[in-house]
């Protein structure tokens, strides 16, 4: 198992698409500036766990049936694109009421991780992707291919939390300076917002 795996192609590749601003960079990047850096790295732990997630649909054929059947993707895809609606439109509403000095003693580590979670899980895309990408490094010869994918997809989710981590970091250390200014806090959760409600109309509209 993995044996015959490319491994320094596979772990460029992945550091170089994680590296690529897309809309799970994105997310992590709106609850650093609306929440802090906690907030930030316990969302891009959330989202591995769903990209995690996507690895187990594409080595046992759940993406398969995504991309097969119009009725499944699009279900997905407007259960993700509601959802981050949803989420951008509390985060704009909460704007107003945002208290400077108790914002990072309300954080619920459970809530963020299970958002961020759900968040990469009912990407549609997410799970076409994975189809896509994870096969080709899979070799020809594999005795079993589809844990060589669940090895592959784990390490993809490794680089990516690491990834975003970081970036999530430093956006939440920009935060952390503005954080005794509560106009630029309730600035920070409108743009915030804004983002989640464009990453939610993004993926309503988006084609297969």
């Amino acid at each position: 198992m993995g044996e015959g795996i490319q491994w320094g192609l596979f772990l460029a590749a992945c550091l170089a698409l994680a590296c690529t601003p897309g809309p799970d960079m994105i997310y992590v990047v709106s609850r650093a500036l609306a929440q802090g850096r906690k907030a930030a790295l316990i969302s891009a732990a959330g989202l591995s766990l769903g990209l995690a997630a996507h690895t187990l649909f594409a080595a046992f054929g759940v993406s398969v049936l995504l991309q097969s059947s119009e009725l499944a993707f699009t279900a997905l895809k407007v259960a993700g694109a509601c959802y981050l609606l949803w989420m951008g439109i509390q985060m704009w509403r909460a704007a107003p009421r945002i208290d400077i000095h108790a914002a990072g003693d309300r954080l619920d580590p459970k809530a963020l991780f299970l958002q961020g979670s759900l968040s990469a899980l009912l990407n549609p895309k997410l799970a076409l992707f994975f189809l896509a990408f994870l096969p080709q490094f899979v070799p020809a010869e594999s005795a079993s291919a589809a844990l060589d994918t669940v090895l592959l997809g784990l390490a993809f989710s490794v680089i990516g939390i690491g990834v975003q981590g970081i970036a999530g970091w430093v956006a939440g250390s920009l935060t952390q300076a503005l954080r005794r200014n509560e106009r630029a806090v309730c600035s920070a959760f409108r743009f915030s917002g804004a983002l989640m409600l464009i990453l939610g109309l993004r993926l309503l509209v988006a084609p297969r």
